[in-house]
């Protein structure tokens, strides 16, 4: 088995595109590919899953723990596991904990280094020695330089280097990955020629190095009781709601959720027992009013709602108040959050871990809150609806998994 960890040494080197480019070129060549995105972000993945036709999995130490870091890649591992790391490979929250280079020594598998060189050449030599040599207990496999300017550029830096170099990849704009305010567009967004993508990325590296380079032994996956169907979650599925982590639906599922998906922008609703409301772009999309939705949740069907979820609940008016839009953050980062009351999905006073990402702002009267944290109340929960601009992973929090298809058994029967 072939794993290695896609990192930089920053933010904005080319990590997302190198690694989507590799994955769609080693399962061009026949091999199982798994995605791997280290840290809360939903975006990224959504690229694995277009090159690889597999779900890519979160893998967080900060929201989920090492237990759950390495339970999860046990269980997802196939012949080439590619884990794109986030910002530079030693950055983190906080002290560090959580970094790229954590989880590559959480899960035992060597460091590509991603180094921008553009503007670098004999230079090239220090940067990549203080990173292969920062962390004696981490491996550093070899390094891929972005953005070269040709052959001459790159036997500069390939002789400035003591680490193996599988190669380069060429500045080339047409294959620049598109942005917005969240960090890239989702690539079901936009059109994604994964074969030009990958002859780009590979045309200059050596991938039969890269493979005898990354060889690690294959974990052992952990057993995982799954409980028998006993409840239906409608997920909802469209342009306007993607943000789900896998682990947070596989978690649903072994608590014993049936899924199904809808799309809330095309009035949909399938039978069901409760709903969740994941996180995208629902301020991009025009939404009506959804009948059908607003009578169940009015009714009592249990509500899930994160982030974008919240937003479009407070457009139904099933949420107190108003959403606005502004050209900054105001809401980003990690959070440790303490439930207020007992809700759907958790116990009062249960402390767990999630993050926020968001350019809205929630504006409402006083309400009942879900949650609190360092910042204050946070989010809505009422009888039936949890809603907040948190992103929870159940990783670190099965229990919420569990309570979640609790909640929806105990509606089922009583009807949509």
């Amino acid at each position: 088995m072939r794993s290695f960890v896609i990192a930089g040494t920053q933010t904005g080197v080319g990590k997302t595109t190198i690694a989507a480019g590799l994955m769609v070129a080693f399962a061009r060549r026949g091999r199982s590919v798994q995605g791997f995105k280290v840290g809360p972000d939903y975006i990224d993945p959504s690229y694995h899953r277009r090159a690889t036709g597999r779900p890519s999995r979160n893998l967080d130490l900060w929201m989920g723990g090492t237990a759950a870091v390495r339970r999860c890649y046990a269980a997802a591992a196939a012949d080439v596991n590619i884990v794109e790391g986030m910002m530079g490979l030693f950055d983190g929250p906080g002290n560090g904990r959580g970094s790229t280079a954590d989880v590559a020594k959480a899960i035992g598998v060597p460091v590509i280094l991603v180094v921008d060189a553009a503007g670098l050449a004999q230079s090239a030599g220090a940067v990549v020695h203080g990173f292969a040599t920062l962390d004696p207990r981490l491996r550093i496999a070899g390094v891929i330089f972005n953005r070269v300017a040709g052959e001459g550029h790159y036997e500069y830096l390939r002789r400035a280097v003591r680490v193996p170099s599988f190669g380069w990849v060429a500045q080339d704009p047409s294959i620049a990955l598109p942005e917005r305010h969240l960090g890239l567009v989702p690539a079901t967004e936009r059109p994604f020629d994964a074969v030009k993508l990958a002859r780009s990325v590979v045309r200059h590296l050596d991938l039969d190095l890269l493979l005898e380079r990354t060889r690690v032994r294959a974990p052992r996956p952990a057993s995982v009781r799954k409980r028998p169907a006993r409840a239906t979650i409608a997920c909802a599925s469209d342009e306007a709601f993607s943000f789900y982590y896998q682990d947070n639906l596989d978690r649903l599922e072994a608590a014993g959720a049936a899924l199904k998906t809808f799309s809330p922008l095309r009035g949909e609703l399938p039978e069901a027992d409760a709903v969740y409301l994941g996180g995208g772009f629902p301020e991009l999309h025009r939404a009506t009013r959804h009948r059908r939705l607003r009578e169940a949740v009015s009714a009592g069907l249990p509500v899930y709602a994160e982030c974008g979820g919240l937003m479009y609940l407070v457009g139904q008016g099933l949420v107190p108040g108003r959403i606005e839009m502004t050209d900054r953050l105001q809401g980003f980062g990690y959070r440790e959050v303490r439930a207020e009351r007992d809700t759907v999905i958790v116990r009062r006073g249960r402390h767990v871990r999630g993050h926020e990402f968001h350019h809205s702002r929630w504006i409402h009267p006083r309400v009942p809150a879900a949650w609190r944290h360092d910042r204050g109340a946070e989010g809505y929960a009422q009888k039936n609806i949890h809603a907040s601009y948190v992103h929870l992973h159940f990783g670190g929090a099965p229990e919420c998994a569990l309570r979640f298809v609790d909640s929806a058994e105990r509606w089922r029967g009583k009807g949509l």
